[in-house]
């Protein structure tokens, strides 16, 4: 029960937080929505700047802010409100790319699935780094076990999908 209680914790954060940026990005300017996307993602924007570095970056920053603030005991609450900010993230960069007129083919093949798994990851990395009041056996044992297996799975979602982007959307 308890293991199943997570899993639809998160799916309630990842679902509330991509509607979320689907909301946010109907009521700021595109201008305003511009900005933070890219700053999350470029290649969003612009098909035609396909650099790698910057999206690794970003996930690289994501993964380190994270684990920086599950660090200290009076940050740890906001591991998973991280994670929630990149689900509005990818909220946000997908209304915009339905928006801008992308083929729903490549959205479909490219951004939503790598995405959506690579948001997955990051919520239950944030899970493991700071579980939720229901997963918590001990205040002071931490199980870090999965913090390198999950950076892992996320940096080869990620070349799985720099791959697609440069041979099939660029």
């Amino acid at each position: 029960m308890v293991r199943s209680l997570s899993f639809i914790h998160l799916f309630i954060v990842l679902a509330v937080g991509y509607i979320g940026g689907a909301l946010l990005f109907r009521e700021i300017p595109i201008a305003a929505s511009e900005n933070w996307i890219s700053f999350f993602d470029s290649r969003v924007i612009s098909t035609s700047d396909g650099s790698a570095w910057r999206p690794f970056i970003t996930l690289l920053s994501f993964f380190v802010m994270t684990f920086l603030l599950s660090v200290n005991s009076k940050t740890r609450h906001a591991v998973v409100l991280f994670g929630a900010i990149k689900c509005v993230l990818f909220g946000l960069s997908s209304s915009y790319l339905l928006y801008s007129g992308m083929k729903i083919w490549q959205y479909a093949i490219w951004w939503f699935p790598f995405q959506f798994i690579s948001c997955l990851l990051f919520l239950i990395y944030c899970v493991v780094l700071s579980p939720p009041y229901f997963n918590r056996v001990s205040r002071k044992a931490r199980n870090l076990q999965g913090v390198p297996v999950l950076a892992g799975m996320a940096f080869f979602i990620f070349l799985i999908e720099i791959t697609i982007f440069h041979f099939l959307v660029r």
